[in-house]
């Protein structure tokens, strides 16, 4: 099989993942009695966990074949216990629990997984690559989005055995995505060695600016689940029609997008989908007719895209300016997973004290100031990081 035909059946499968088993997994959560905390809590301690796998365990495991597999398994494993954690009579701290450790695991194959397809895809190529996996993403999640949010509502009599049959639906499909790229990884064996790093050596402006940009991304997601669920009662239906809008406009505009960032470069495209982002925060807590929350919803999960593809590119395109490629790719997925997992904790922290309507515009403030902070930033050599952590991994 081809390696473009891999990654993109590897694509398909992630995201009928993504729909199955987390695009109601704030919804399910919510319905289960969670509080407002748990819910930013869930949205803040898979990223943390993230974090620390990047920081201290990614980054040292050679990129092969049995590496790959083993963090799959582990990752399936875990993922087999949130499903079946929803059965028990208090579930969510069962399920926290098995979300960090997909967590740890699933962070491992995220991180070799750019190292895998460098060994088989022309840089150039990246772009392209990229632009079309999200457009594979926005079909599965604009068609799957509804149909499982109208299948979820049509068996609500059977709640929550419903969400289980749901999320082990998306269990057999990341497997099966995972042992596809598995395929592109060397099968060499070498001795894995644990021991004290670093982090952060292949960190510089830009990367910590992405992260801060990051957090303010993600503090919306819990607030738009206590929004949705605790002050509107949307239904699994309504909110599957959030998916499906966005995901058509996404699709629409991404080819022209990637034109955009040939043309005017990926840096400027990543301000200005962070600005429309911003834009969207600010008024979304007075909004409260379904339409308007259908288009607010729309605008964001676009924007969103954009951010995606362009902060992949933009991975990719630093890649050759760091000798240490491993550690370059734990350092930045380890900075965005910070970025994502403060941001909800932030937005805990808020919801706690203050209406949701003021927390949308704090929000959109505290994005601004980090869009706007980049300049306070020190800049750092990347070359001279990666020099050093090459070094000391000889060593």
């Amino acid at each position: 099989m081809k390696a473009t035909t891999r990654i993109y059946l590897d694509a398909l499968l992630q995201n009928i993942k993504s729909v199955t088993f987390f695009t109601f997994l704030g919804v399910l959560i919510a319905r289960l009695g969670a509080s407002d905390f748990e819910i930013a809590l869930s949205n803040s301690l898979p990223a943390l966990f993230c974090a620390l796998s990047l920081a201290f365990l990614t980054r040292q495991l050679p990129v092969t074949r049995g590496v790959f597999l083993t963090s799959g398994y582990v990752r399936q494993f875990a993922f087999i216990c949130m499903a079946l954690s929803v059965l028990l009579s208090n579930p969510i701290p069962v399920l926290l629990v098995f979300w960090s450790i997909n967590a740890v695991s699933v962070i491992v194959t995220s991180a070799q997984q750019p190292a895998i397809l460098r060994r088989v895809i022309e840089p150039h190529h990246f772009p392209a690559l990229f632009s079309r996996n999200k457009i594979i993403a926005l079909v599965i999640t604009t068609s799957g989005g509804l149909l499982i949010g109208y299948a979820l509502d049509a068996t609500d009599s059977f709640f929550p055995y419903n969400y289980v049959g749901s999320m082990l639906i998306g269990c057999l499909s990341t497997f099966t995505g995972m042992s596809l790229i598995a395929g592109l990884a060397p099968r060499e064996k070498t001795q894995i060695r644990l021991r004290w790093v670093r982090p952060f050596r292949e960190c510089n402006r830009n990367i910590w600016w992405m992260a801060l940009n990051n957090a303010g991304i993600y503090m919306t997601p819990s607030l738009f689940t206590i929004y949705h669920i605790k002050m509107l009662h949307l239904s699994n239906t309504q909110i599957g029609y959030f998916v499906v809008t966005a995901g058509i406009v996404s699709a629409l505009a991404l080819p022209l997008v990637r034109k955009l960032m040939e043309r005017l470069g990926t840096m400027r495209i990543y301000s200005a989908a962070l600005i429309g982002m911003m834009l969207c925060a600010f008024p979304y807590g007075f909004i409260d007719a379904y339409w308007l929350l259908v288009v607010a919803q729309a605008w964001t999960g676009f924007m969103l895209a954009v951010c995606e593809v362009s902060t992949q590119t933009m991975m990719m395109e630093e890649a050759g300016k760091h000798k240490a490629e491993m550690a370059y790719f734990s350092d930045f997925q380890l900075v965005m997973q910070l970025g994502m997992a403060i941001g909800p904790l932030i937005a805990g922290a808020l919801v706690s004290v203050l209406p949701l309507w003021v927390c949308f515009c704090a929000v959109a403030l505290l994005r601004l100031a980090f869009f706007l902070s980049r300049s306070l930033i020190p800049e750092r050599n990347g070359k001279t990081a990666g020099s050093e952590a090459a070094h000391l991994s000889v060593r």
